[in-house]
């Protein structure tokens, strides 16, 4: 019997609705999801535990959703980290940040966030 780790995923956007739809988008894969609406309350999450993988929009209320991944990943370099915005980062973001379009299809961005859960599972590997 092998033990799957567990990947815990937050998602940030300012938008009820968007939140609502990753919800449902992400509610079959394996882990926790967690949800915030702006920086104070996603860095608060990350306090508490931090989390595997990190999708954040690019605009929140009291900042910049690329400012919160790269404090997050500064804090917790093997979180895996997403921009979801409609527009790539600038060319100085850090390879590190993936860039997820606000107008992809679900199905490519299940299979992103599948991809980023499990590429998490095992930092040290």
């Amino acid at each position: 019997m092998s033990t799957q780790p567990f990947v815990t995923f937050l998602f940030v956007d300012e938008d009820p609705l968007a939140l609502s739809a990753w919800r449902r988008l992400v509610r079959d894969l394996p882990g926790a999801k967690r949800f915030a609406r702006d920086m104070a309350e996603a860095l608060a999450l990350v306090h508490e535990q931090p989390p595997r993988v990190v999708v954040c929009g690019d605009l929140l209320p009291d900042g910049d959703g690329l400012h919160l991944l790269q404090a997050v990943r500064a804090r917790h370099p093997h979180t895996a980290c997403a921009l979801h915005a409609v527009r790539p980062p600038p060319r100085s973001c850090p390879r590190e940040i993936t860039w997820v379009d606000r107008a992809a299809h679900p199905r490519e961005l299940h299979s992103r966030l599948r991809a980023l859960g499990q590429a998490t599972a095992h930092p040290w590997a």
